[in-house]
């Protein structure tokens, strides 16, 4: 061979890169399928809601009608007007989670019913009645 025929050989070698890059992204597209992402944390509001509600305290208060129809709220006497007054400060120190009644089997049922209406004019709470 002669040195221009050589040098016509050597200009004409070129490489075709399209194989290539067809391997490439082959492969771009098999390690963007095949990556594993991780997932960001969550913070779960609905425990702290839990714990700030555990802060006020449960009260159970206790009523008891004698058989003079005379209203005591937790050993103390008290008025068929203030038995709601008397609810509203006890739910603002805590929330009421029940309510004890307990009359006397010789009072009136006009009195136990106003002290219930009264109790449930302030609270939703149920109320569980006993006799004495």
């Amino acid at each position: 061979m002669s040195k221009k025929n050589q040098l016509a050989m050597q200009s004409n070698a070129n490489v075709d890169m399209n194989p290539m890059l067809d391997i490439v992204f082959i492969l771009l597209i098999f390690f963007i399928v095949t990556a594993s992402f991780s997932k960001e944390s969550v913070l779960d509001i609905s425990k702290q809601n839990q714990a700030a509600r555990s802060l006020t305290p449960a009260l159970t208060p206790q009523f008891s009608i004698d058989d003079k129809n005379q209203i005591y709220l937790n050993g103390r006497k008290i008025d068929v007007d203030t038995i709601a007054i008397n609810v509203a400060k006890v739910a603002a120190k805590g929330e009421i989670t029940s309510i004890g009644l307990k009359a006397h089997a010789l009072s009136e049922h006009n009195t136990l019913v106003q002290v219930l209406d009264a109790i449930k004019s302030q609270t939703s709470a149920p109320v569980s009645l006993a006799s004495l």
